[in-house]
């Protein structure tokens, strides 16, 4: 089963992903965890560089370097989902719709980068408004984190494609304890552990 966890900038996906990992390691499942963008590998290195403003591109190469990173990785992937009960990711194929759609491109030109990757079984959707994600992190946040506008625009993105594609939604302005709560109720419910 592969959980991923969507959301704005400074939603909770790495805390929540890391703490769904250890309850779930805790019942004694295998698991895996991955973050995308990763920053770790060329084109990761590239991205990174394009987040904060040393390289500039036209969305559809952003965009493409995203869905890239993911292929890159995509053996470790594949075979994490064969060894593993559960592969948690803290981004994956969905934020590159999400954010592409608000770049102005296509869903379904956006869906074909990613086509022959691991599919999400189940997608969590942290919510929370964007004034509370800048009061979050007030600095040293990358090109996509500044813009508040666009920030408002992506949160909303989340929202619409949640909807169309039956992901789940768990309110994350709560205190992390309480999100955690939240996401075990709707992994709880697809596991039926």
């Amino acid at each position: 089963m592969i959980i991923t966890f969507e959301g704005g900038d400074q939603a909770g996906k790495k805390t929540q992903s890391a703490m769904l990992q250890r309850k779930l390691r805790s019942a004694k499942l295998k698991v895996k965890l991955f973050s995308f963008p990763d920053y770790t590998t060329p084109i990761g290195k590239e991205i990174d560089r394009y987040l904060h403003g040393k390289r500039k591109y036209p969305a559809q190469v952003i965009h493409c370097l995203l869905a890239a990173n993911r292929w890159e990785r995509a053996n470790d992937v594949i075979k994490a989902h064969e060894k593993n009960s559960v592969v948690i990711m803290n981004r994956y194929r969905e934020s590159n719709l999400v954010y592409g759609i608000t770049n102005g491109l296509k869903l379904d030109w956006l869906e074909k980068l990613d086509e022959g990757l691991p599919k999400s079984d189940l997608v969590i959707v942290l919510d929370v408004p964007q004034k509370e994600s800048f009061a979050r992190k007030k600095q040293n946040r990358d090109k996509f984190e500044k813009n508040k506008e666009f920030s408002n625009k992506i949160s909303q993105g989340y929202r619409k494609l949640a909807k169309k594609k039956g992901w789940k939604i768990v309110n994350a302005s709560q205190s992390k304890n309480d999100v955690h709560s939240d996401v075990m109720k709707v992994v709880t419910k697809k596991m039926r552990l």
